[in-house]
């Protein structure tokens, strides 16, 4: 799909546009590459020699970064582009970008955004008679009435875009599906399955073959169906199929609809599971969902994703579950889906079609006025002058204006290959830590217990010093993947945080099985941002008080708690050990070094401990 798209806007720029051999061959590369796709975008900007150049190449960077799922560049972009393209004149271009901004709005939660690009679009494609357009508009629309829970209107409009779809030229088939798709779901989660059933297998009227391999998720819907009317095993194998042909078709390729598609797939899968009281395999699937969930980036994803997870939870009867995956349903339905937000589309809406009609009465007006033309002429002589003095200081004035946005551009450009160019350096000292010191000191380990095995060491202390090097050479790469994680992000959530110290203390389970650990997370917290330094320097100091509490405290609990207070977070670390004087007992390095890392982020260290055990406390 990607391909073909790529190709059709290659030919627009050949007939339309005077457009530079070597930037075409270059984008081209670059969008089709994903791993070199920045290397190439960089060689195309440097043989940039026309306007048109300059238009396809934002537009090239806006199509590559919806298709993999980066929605912040794609709309960067897409803006820079549709200037670009409004300039030149280029309106079969612009089609593609709104329908791409709209997407990443849809996809963020950012419905108000996405709806103002899909009506711009649509404004557009009815200026100028564009059906295939006119059809992905409306089916477009459908959808995010769907979203609203508005059925009956989304089945309207998906009937409209239908229409369209079959009066366009060659009765384009992907248009006619994506209506067909459209209405089905709508009809769907107006639990009217029969009607859903009915525009869902529709589809196959359209493609034939290996046509359907484009059309997974028709397979997934029908498997929805299914299992909203409770025939799990004939829904489950539709979803299954759905992923066999999503696999075939992706080619190995993870982009946006990659995740998109499996984060639905694993999630009906897991309901599929709970509600045949497989409540294991329902775990692991979700576990598989939750993955794909969150690299799709999608709020509806999210929404049913928590969904789920709450009534998976309820039948399970683990009420604390069941109550934390309905907060976080419902607080994201609320400030994603909320009604507020129906009505501001609706809104949007009608003004676009009063508009519409306020234009055919001016455009009739128009026509009446036509015959007094030579009046109008008359007086139009009379202001010819000052007409022409206006324009030469509206040019100068959008000049100065024009001037002032592409510094601004290039300014934002500047900066995100700046930032570019760092995390090219951060990724690759990490691969050189991963791949040189990692392998060297694998080596080591590997050396030794060759030694060990291959030689009869009777010398307790030497077979006591070569495990010693073992187990330092094993620890020191576990520090090192944990520097690697924090070197190959920008940002780290609390949520990452989670699951790292989790992995932590299911490890130190296993070497303390007599020692009760808990660990628990405020859900405010999730997603809490920190920067990489923040993020491992919290790590490292957990790390450290649960080390010290295994070591030395003779603990039988350790607890973690990390809650939000105002707007600063508390984090502790206690255990019920023997404890020690802090007056009379000197501070180790492992104590200075944890109080070091918080005060180095800006935060507080506060230790306390008595007979009863040890309290150490971080606010930041």
């Amino acid at each position: 799909m990607k391909i073909a798209r790529l190709f059709l806007f290659l030919l627009l720029c050949l007939v339309q546009f005077s457009y530079s051999q070597e930037a075409k061959k270059l984008i081209y590369k670059a969008f089709g590459s994903k791993d070199s796709s920045d290397y190439y975008f960089k060689l195309a900007k440097k043989n940039i020699k026309t306007p048109a150049d300059e238009a396809e190449y934002y537009f090239g960077k806006n199509g590559r970064c919806n298709d993999y799922n980066q929605p912040d560049s794609c709309v960067f972009y897409g803006l820079i582009a549709i200037q670009k393209f409004k300039k030149i004149g280029n309106s079969n271009s612009l089609y593609y970008v709104y329908n791409n901004i709209a997407a990443s709005y849809r996809k963020q939660g950012q419905y108000e955004k996405a709806i103002s690009y899909i009506l711009d679009g649509l404004k557009l494609a009815e200026t100028e008679n564009k059906e295939y357009w006119l059809a992905n508009y409306n089916s477009n629309i459908s959808l995010n009435y769907h979203d609203f829970e508005s059925y009956q209107k989304g089945i309207l409009y998906g009937k409209k875009a239908l229409n369209y779809g079959l009066k366009a030229k060659n009765r384009d088939k992907k248009s006619i599906t994506f209506a067909l798709n459209a209405i089905a779901i709508n009809f769907d989660d107006w639990n009217k399955p029969d009607s859903a059933l009915y525009y869902h297998k529709k589809v196959f009227n359209y493609v034939k073959g290996k046509d359907t391999l484009d059309y997974s998720h028709t397979y997934n819907n029908i498997g929805n169906t299914y299992m909203k009317q409770k025939k799990y095993k004939e829904a489950e194998s539709w979803i299954k199929r759905a992923m066999i042909i999503g696999a075939t078709n992706s080619n190995g390729v993870k982009d946006a609809s990659y995740y998109y598609e499996n984060a639905t797939h694993y999630t009906n899968l897991a309901t599929i599971a709970y509600n045949l009281d497989d409540f294991a395999k329902a775990e692991t699937l979700f576990d598989k969902a939750y993955f794909f969930v969150k690299n799709s980036k999608s709020a509806e994803k999210f929404r049913d994703y928590f969904q789920q997870r709450y009534l998976f939870n309820k039948k399970r009867k683990n009420l604390e579950k069941t109550v934390e995956f309905q907060e976080n349903y419902i607080k994201l339905r609320d400030s994603v889906f909320e009604l507020e937000r129906a009505k501001t589309f609706t809104e949007l809406e009608t003004k676009y079609q009063t508009a519409k009609k306020e234009k055919l009465l001016i455009e009739k007006e128009a026509e009446a006025k036509q015959k007094n033309t030579m009046l109008i002429g008359i007086s139009l002589l009379a202001f010819f002058i000052a007409l022409i003095g206006f324009l030469i200081y509206r040019q100068q004035k959008q000049k100065n204006v024009q001037q002032k946005q592409e510094y601004k551009l290039k300014k934002e450009i500047s900066k995100i290959e700046t930032h570019n160019k760092l995390q090219e350096q951060r990724l690759s000292i990490s691969r050189d830590l991963h791949d040189n010191i990692g392998a060297q000191l694998t080596f080591i380990i590997s050396s030794v217990d060759n030694i060990k095995y291959a030689f009869d060491i009777t010398n307790e202390k030497l077979d006591h010093k070569l495990s010693h090097i073992s187990n330092f050479a094993k620890e020191t790469i576990l520090e090192l993947r944990d520097t690697i994680w924090a070197m190959n992000s920008n940002e780290i959530t609390f949520e990452d945080l989670e699951i790292r110290i989790n992995n932590y203390i299911e490890k130190a389970k296993e070497a303390k099985d007599q020692i009760s650990f808990s660990f628990a997370i405020d859900p405010e917290l999730k997603t809490q941002k920190l920067t990489s330094v923040q993020g491992m320097n919290i790590y490292r100091t957990i790390q450290e008080a649960v080390n010290n509490s295994i070591k030395y405290a003779n603990a039988s609990i350790i607890s973690i708690n990390a809650k939000k207070i105002e707007n600063r977070i508390k984090i502790s670390i206690q255990d019920n050990g023997i404890g020690f004087d802090l007056v009379t007992v000197e501070k180790g390095n492992g104590l200075k070094n944890m109080q070091k890392r918080i005060e180095e982020i800006g935060g507080e260290f506060h230790l306390s401990s008595s007979n009863e055990g040890t309290l150490i406390e971080v606010i930041l």
